[in-house]
């Protein structure tokens, strides 16, 4: 790839992500609409499957879900430069909101019409999620087992109201043990 490709590359994963970080309230899952689009449909840098896989990971990563997705959809479409590039393009519209909002609305949050306003942008943050579980379930769960790990990833979260890092690592052993089963029973057969 050329220098002036690599150049344009980086420009596009800063736009990207700067666009995206301007409009993503709610954060986590209710970014991933918005990646999917961007990211696979608009820009074909990676696939559903691919995307599904990176928020699983960013999910379980320390800091920001959308954050970490950038990072690791920068890196996968430009390297150690792509990844620096999204990610910091990712992060800066919320630091300039949060100074903004730090120094010109702070006296505001008790204002009425602010908390409706906000109310408002929590019941559109909570439609974004929804939009996003029902376009991850059809990539990512395939299987009659994947049922059951929602199933039981739920009821731990809650009905146990269990950790979820522990819930996550639950969920990631059993996943992985039935994935070792199902690949020893296939070479046993072969």
């Amino acid at each position: 790839m050329g220098e002036k490709m690599k150049i344009k590359r980086l420009i596009q994963l800063f736009v990207s992500f700067l666009k995206i970080g301007m409009i993503a309230f709610g954060g986590g899952y209710a970014v991933a609409p918005l990646l999917q689009k961007e990211a696979v449909e608009s820009r074909e840098w990676i696939t559903n499957e691919e995307l599904t896989d990176i928020m699983a990971i960013a999910q379980t990563l320390p800091g920001a879900i959308f954050t970490n997705s950038a990072t690791m959809i920068g890196y996968r479409v430009s390297g150690f430069f792509g990844a620096l590039v999204a990610t910091t393009s990712s992060v800066l519209p919320t630091f300039i909101i949060t100074i903004l909002v730090t120094v010109f609305f702070w006296d505001y949050t008790d204002n009425p019409i602010v908390k409706k306003a906000f109310a408002g942008v929590l019941v559109g943050v909570a439609a974004l999620i929804l939009h996003s579980i029902t376009k991850m379930w059809k990539s990512a769960v395939t299987k009659r087992f994947d049922i059951l790990l929602v199933a039981l990833s739920s009821a731990g979260l809650l009905l146990f109201k269990i950790n979820a890092v522990y819930v996550i690592l639950g969920i990631a052993a059993l996943g992985f043990s039935r994935n070792l089963t199902v690949y020893r029973s296939r070479r046993e057969k072969a």
